[in-house]
């Protein structure tokens, strides 16, 4: 099977090792070296068995850009890390906007971040599969209109449940490791998210595929939310 362009592979690693070095900058200078460190080894780690899975085991998926580890491109790692880390600031700031105590915030956190980032890959995810990123290895429920490079149509429901799952895993596990509010990166990782947002944003007009936009709603909304806080 071929795999994706090689300028294309490029390009898209360039971009995720830039943006999880911001990511990274931001979280050390906010929280501090250590726990940038944290969730760095995390939001790349525990995607990483669940990539390994997907793509070995479970022959979910196979990626179609390099260069690739066991199967797993190496910015496809990255790119988890960015999502996480933009997700769960967007959350917090979201959950910062609304009229919660500091418990409800806290105990609500993971959940947030988890729907912000599975909410984002409602367009993103078709949007990767129409441009060949990937492909399933059996037809999904979701986008069955959009059909990947192998003749598989749409995207399984179970990488939702995945993305809900990494993201609420990680956040969960920060916050008991580290301690404190899991992210206080400020505002750049959220923004860092907007490139991939706009992307999807591209894809939909271009194929006009607008539903997409109102299945991803919740990510451009708690990401206005997040915003309104001073000083993020």
């Amino acid at each position: 099977m071929r795999d994706a362009d090689p300028r294309f592979s490029k390009l898209i690693l360039a971009h995720t090792a830039l943006g999880a070095a911001l990511n990274l900058a931001s979280s050390a200078r906010s929280g501090g070296p250590r726990r940038a460190a944290g969730l760095f080894a995390l939001g790349t780690g525990l995607p990483a068995v669940g990539e390994l899975l997907a793509t070995g085991p479970l022959r979910l998926l196979r990626h179609r850009t390099r260069p690739r580890v066991a199967g797993v491109p190496v910015a496809v790692l990255l790119g988890w890390y960015c999502a996480i880390n933009g997700s769960l600031t967007v959350a917090e700031g979201a959950l910062d906007a609304l009229p919660l105590d500091e418990n409800d915030r806290e105990r609500l956190l993971p959940l947030g971040a988890a729907l912000v980032g599975a909410s984002l890959d409602l367009a993103l995810d078709p949007a990767g599969l129409d441009a060949g990123l990937w492909e399933w290895s059996g037809d999904g429920a979701y986008a069955s209109g959009v059909t990947g490079t192998n003749g598989r149509r749409g995207v399984p429901l179970i990488n939702y449940l995945g993305w809900l799952a990494l993201v609420a895993g990680v956040v969960q596990a920060h916050g008991r490791l580290f301690g404190g509010e899991a992210g206080g990166s400020g505002r750049l990782p959220a923004l860092l998210l907007l490139p991939y947002y706009l992307v999807a944003v591209a894809w939909v007009v271009k194929r006009r595929r607008y539903r997409y936009l109102l299945y991803s709603a919740l990510f451009p909304i708690a990401f206005a939310l997040s915003l309104k806080k001073p000083g993020r």
